[in-house]
């Protein structure tokens, strides 16, 4: 699962480069062929087009199933925590299911296992059993086609994978687990060889794991029936992720659910837990697969638009989700980059011009992307861009402004001559809109309003986008920095030389 709430992940964009005067802003990318009409000191160069990026979104996280954050403001709103789970799965029941054991992979790729615990225990496999002393370390490791147990002066070998089982409490686990985690674990604890290594799996009664996994997912603090909402969840998840034909069922890490065992237990997720015992949301009769994910910006997706591939599922259907804005994620960016940076992450035919969503979900989330590069046009898995560009969610819009001749082109024109300025907005401003070209002349920065036209693109695959087109003839006396700006977007700054 997404995590809770992990500013951390967050991109910030790059230090904004300086700028004379007014108007300073950050440079960002870009680069395609346009119309320029120079009075050149020499001979004529191709120009090109440089375009800044402005990315603004919504949300953390997939955004199927239950948002946290929204769960956690219909809980502040009096909900009860079946009435969350209804909102966000649709057309779901409930009914009790049985405390079964599960077995979280917590670590795999291991040379050996150790544990420990403070009552004497055994370790075990078919009928053959090693008695440990309380307080003893032992030491798992596999050598001669057998796993080979040491505990102090005790050894003993066994042909099938041992569990260890203590006589009372709980044993202590002395290897990391995939989250770094060691401490103290319900259950018992099995040792497998795997694919040329040791994995540690912990086997555990369903209500204690969700103990160790619920204040993880979402903070204590949170009202009652938002703990209980996320406790009915997380227990149909693990329920429908059960593989009794492997050795384990789920990770014990944000691939599957976070789990951490008795020590980051607490009194609230504990009560949540027990007040819930059993509880399972069910479709038709079956466990669902019950996603969820940090906050989803105001709406929640679909699963066939949010996953590639995915089937639809009646119960998992993008709904309105109001009380979302209480998360710090709710809304996010504005994150500035380069056309270079965003390039170097997503490649582009030729500079990269603009991001623009061709397919989106029941929320306007990216389900396909074009990337218009100078040389054509690319398309992208929304996921895809997601994750190569580090974003918080794939609710995210791109408005890239740029300007032709490029800072790159390095322009110089006669005294006497002129200079025409232009280009693209996308996605398009409204019809008669404006934008304004900034300069630096005299010491001081000036600047005017300019008409913008609005152009339709082919994209290809029967695609279209719709972008503003503007430009500005100028006669500079001297040599001048230009860029174009509307509101928080602004183009890179070119300068044209005046010999």
């Amino acid at each position: 699962m997404d995590s809770l709430d992990p500013t951390s992940a967050r991109r910030p964009g790059r230090p904004p480069r300086a700028r004379l005067g007014a108007g300073a802003s950050r440079g960002l990318l870009g680069v395609t062929a346009a119309l320029v009409v120079l009075a050149f000191a020499g001979p004529a160069a191709a120009l090109t087009t440089s375009a800044d990026f402005v990315i603004t979104g919504h949300g953390w996280g997939h955004g199927i199933g239950m948002s946290q954050w929204g769960a956690y403001g219909y809980a502040k709103h009096s909900w009860t925590y079946k009435q969350i789970l209804k909102h966000y799965y649709t057309g779901i029941a409930f009914e009790i299911r049985p405390n079964v054991d599960v077995r979280v992979r917590l670590r795999s790729g291991l040379k050996q296992v150790q544990v420990s615990c403070p009552s004497a225990y055994t370790a075990s496999a078919g009928a053959t059993t090693l008695t440990i002393p309380a307080g003893a370390t032992a030491t798992t490791t596999w050598a001669g086609n057998a796993y080979h147990v040491v505990a102090g002066a005790a050894t003993q070998g066994f042909a099938t994978p041992p569990t260890f089982t203590p006589s009372k409490g709980s044993l202590r686990i002395l290897t990391a687990t995939d989250l770094g985690d060691t401490g103290v674990y319900r259950g018992v604890i099995r040792v497998v060889r795997s694919s040329g290594a040791l994995m540690m799996i912990d086997s555990v009664p369903l209500e204690s794991y969700l103990r160790g996994v619920i204040p993880h997912e979402v903070s204590p603090s949170w009202p009652a029936e938002a703990l209980k909402a996320q406790a009915c969840a997380a227990r149909a998840y693990v329920l429908n992720s059960r593989e009794p034909s492997r050795s384990w069922d789920v990770y014990c890490d944000v691939r599957d659910q976070a789990y951490v065992g008795v020590g980051i237990e607490d009194p609230h997720t504990d009560a949540a837990v027990l007040a819930t015992a059993g509880v399972t949301p069910t479709y038709n009769g079956q466990v669902i697969s019950a996603y969820y994910f940090s906050c989803s910006g105001g709406h929640t997706e679909s699963i066939e638009y949010g996953w590639p591939g995915a089937s639809p599922e009646p119960y998992l259907k993008g709904v309105d989700d109001p009380y979302d804005s209480y998360a710090s994620l709710h809304d996010w960016g504005p994150l500035r980059r380069t056309g270079a940076q965003l390039k170097s992450a997503i490649g582009s035919d030729g500079p990269l011009c603009a991001v623009v969503a061709v397919k989106q979900g029941t929320s306007p989330r990216i389900v396909k992307a074009a990337i218009i590069g100078a040389g054509g046009v690319t398309f992208m898995d929304g996921n895809m861009l997601r994750m190569k560009l580090g974003l918080d969610s794939t609710w995210a819009l791109f408005t890239s402004m740029s300007v032709t001749p490029a800072p790159a082109d390095h322009v110089s024109i006669a005294a006497g001559g002129s200079v025409l300025l232009s280009g693209r907005m996308y996605p398009a401003l409204a019809v008669g809109a404006t934008v304004r070209l900034h300069w630096y002349s005299g010491g001081a920065w000036h600047s005017h309003s300019v008409p913008t036209t609005r152009v339709t693109q082919k994209l290809g695959s029967g695609y279209s986008t719709t972008y503003s087109a503007y430009s500005d003839n100028e006669l500079p006396t001297q040599t001048t920095m230009y860029y174009f700006q509307c509101g928080r977007s602004v183009s890179p700054t070119t300068t044209v030389t005046v010999k």
